[in-house]
């Protein structure tokens, strides 16, 4: 909305301020990836290990099949370590500029042990050194139940990796249903707490990527809001995952997609309203199976000092004074324009996914197929082998709605207005593709969308899938038009005035010589007669109605834009064949003719300026506001 143009040049250039450099982005990408490649390798080699290691039971064994299921069994062992995953600033792209600090979770089959904890940081120190030239400080902390690894170069970025596995979470469920749990932990195992709020961590990157991602500015907006926890104590309580929650909650509840700016209101209007207040309705974490308030660590001052922070800056915003809240200077009224030979940064996706624990690709349909044939028994894909009759058909052509679908997906149509009777609406409905709106009416939500879709499409360039239709409706037309020429059935055609509005306002109403309405009229002569409705093209901007009437063995047809006008036609075609009284062609000029308009009065009103300028006056005759001069009545010389 223009309202918020100048908060979001405000909010866009706080943002480009505090976004971090492509050089720290990639220090970053260089050495999440390092890590994550060091880690496969470690993977590897616990898996080697394990294989190279085999159980006594599996040798001691009796019968010949026993040994042979579990010599299979050590040949493809369940990993020790499950996968690495991307958490908090990293995974969630929230990285600012002078964020030094990022994280990672490796999953594990068992328990973290402090044992497992040692042989994975030292394997992973040399595991480095051959995956890069970089040089890298493993240390392992044993206390947080991490790995904390640290580079040489400039800026000096720390990176942690904490251990955990899902077996911690069910153990503590059970638990706390009162569960006795018969597998004894080993003597070193690490933390629980320490583990749990790894796999919360988890559980929180996750839901981010799901929910926040897709919003528009959202992510934006937290970054603005990070900052301002950095700068502002009052604000710091917040910072994290409540804020996250806040924002997602405030932004994602909106009808429509909005701007930066205005979706930074949005959030300081939550704020000032209370959410925070220890009446108010909290912040509920969505990530958690039992009911828990995320804020449930601020205590009541807090509350009331973000809450009473975020109504002054909400009042300096709506005094223009945003650039306050922000902590920067206020921007000159015209920015000068970039160019445009400058490529946008994508500010959502600041490190691209990782590769390394990619999950294995789909085989292929038609490996598929291979193993269908060798299994008969296998259910049936849901991608089957179509018969020749069906691959004969030829494809549904596709509308704009599906054209620009599949070019856009994603998009968002809002609803602008709805007018008209409750029985005949006119819906309004608009779309932004590549930050320009367009808007197009229907009597109808879907066909209002269906408009939207071929404007966009049109200005594009693209096809807009109704040429097709168009010849198709031809085509239709064709054996139509040679029933109009048999004798028994006279057409009336309208004056070249293609809609209903120009029709009204050159036109006025279709009158007979006698100045009725034609269906009156005919209703009087010949009562009890039916219209029909024989065909109705055109789309809903353009509607094109024939209708149809019989007397006495006689069809009559007239065309309008609407049923009412299609009628009056076909009525005044039949009281011109059947009741010949005259011809009613001077009272349709009558009727048709626009009021007499003075040619003079341009040329008059001109003199009476003068009279004015030359300071003779002029008078009216019912004050000042009447349209009639002393000395040149306009109503004298337009008669």
């Amino acid at each position: 909305m223009r309202i918020f143009v100048n908060d979001d040049r405000h909010v866009m250039a706080k943002h480009s301020s505090i976004y971090p450099t492509q050089e720290e982005l990639e220090g970053v990408q260089n050495m999440v990836s390092h890590t994550e490649r060091a880690l496969k390798a470690v993977s590897d080699w616990l898996d080697e290990q394990e294989k190279g290691n085999p159980k006594p039971n599996a040798l001691e064994s009796d019968g010949d099949g026993e040994k042979e299921i579990e010599v299979k069994s050590m040949e493809h062992p369940t990993r020790s370590l499950r996968g690495v995953m991307r958490v908090g600033l990293v995974a969630k792209g929230l990285l600012l500029k002078g964020d030094l600090d990022l994280e990672l979770v490796l999953l594990c089959k068992d328990k973290p042990t402090i044992t497992l904890l040692k042989k994975v940081s030292e394997n992973l120190a040399v595991q480095l050194k051959v995956v890069t030239e970089e040089k890298y400080d493993v240390n392992p902390c044993i206390r947080d139940a991490t790995i904390v690894i640290k580079n040489s170069k400039e800026p000096p970025l720390t990176l942690t990796i904490n251990l955990t596995s899902p077996l911690v979470r069910e153990e503590a469920e059970k638990q706390a249903a009162g569960e006795t749990l018969s597998v004894i932990d080993p003597p070193d195992v690490l933390d629980r707490q320490k583990c749990l709020t790894a796999l919360a961590s988890l559980r929180h990157a996750k839901w981010f990527q799901a929910r926040a991602n897709g919003l528009r500015s959202c992510v934006i907006v937290i970054r603005i809001l990070r900052d301002l926890c950095a700068r502002v104590p009052t604000w710091a309580p917040l910072r994290g995952w409540p804020l996250e929650l806040l924002c997602e909650k405030a932004i994602g509840t909106g009808i429509r997609p909005m701007g930066a700016g205005e979706a930074l209101r949005r959030v300081l209007e939550c704020l000032a309203s209370g959410i925070l207040m220890a009446d108010g309705s909290g912040i509920c974490d969505p990530c958690e199976k039992e009911p828990t308030d995320a804020i449930g660590h601020m205590d009541r001052q807090q509350r009331e000092d973000i809450t009473q922070s975020a109504q002054h800056a909400l009042r300096l915003s709506a005094f223009g004074q945003l650039h306050k809240v922000l902590g920067m200077d206020p921007l000159p009224s015209k920015m000068p324009r970039k160019p445009r030979s400058e490529t946008p940064i994508d500010y959502t996706v600041q490190i691209p996914p990782s590769t390394t624990y990619v999950p294995p690709m789909k085989r292929p349909i038609e490996e598929e197929e291979a193993t269908d044939e060798k299994n008969p028994n296998k259910k049936k894909k849901k991608l089957q082998k179509k018969s020749p009759e069906e691959k004969a058909e030829p494809p549904q052509a596709m509308n704009a709605l599906m054209r620009l679908n599949q070019l856009k997906p994603g998009l968002q149509y809002k609803l602008i207005s709805q007018t008209g009777p409750v029985h005949v609406p006119v819906f309004t409905m608009a779309v932004e593709v590549d930050g320009k709106n367009f808007e197009a009416s229907g009597p109808s939500k879907r066909t209002a969308k269906l408009h939207v879709a071929v404007k966009v499409l049109q200005d594009m360039g693209l096809p807009t899938g109704l040429e097709q239709k168009v010849a198709e409706l031809v085509k239709q037309e064709e054996p139509v038009t040679t029933q109009e020429t048999l004798p028994a059935v006279t057409q009336m055609e309208p004056e070249p005035a293609p809609t209903a509005d120009n029709w009204s306002n050159d036109q006025g109403p279709i009158l007979t010589k006698h100045g009725k309405n034609p269906v009156m009229e005919l209703n009087e002569k010949r009562r009890g007669l039916k219209y029909e409705l024989i065909s109705e093209t055109g789309g809903s901007h353009d509607k094109r109605f024939v209708m149809e009437v019989e007397i006495d063995g006689q069809k009559f047809q007239g065309s309008g834009s609407n049923k009412k006008v299609a009628k009056a036609y076909a009525a005044l075609a039949a009281l011109e064949k059947l009741f010949p009284e005259g011809s009613n062609s001077e009272a349709n000029k009558k009727k048709k003719m626009p009021p007499m308009v003075c040619l003079f009065l341009p040329v008059f009103s001109l003199i009476i300026s003068t009279y004015i300028l030359c300071g003779y006056g002029t008078y009216g005759y019912g004050g000042n506001n009447s349209g009639y001069s002393e000395y040149f009545p306009i109503s004298h010389w337009c008669h």
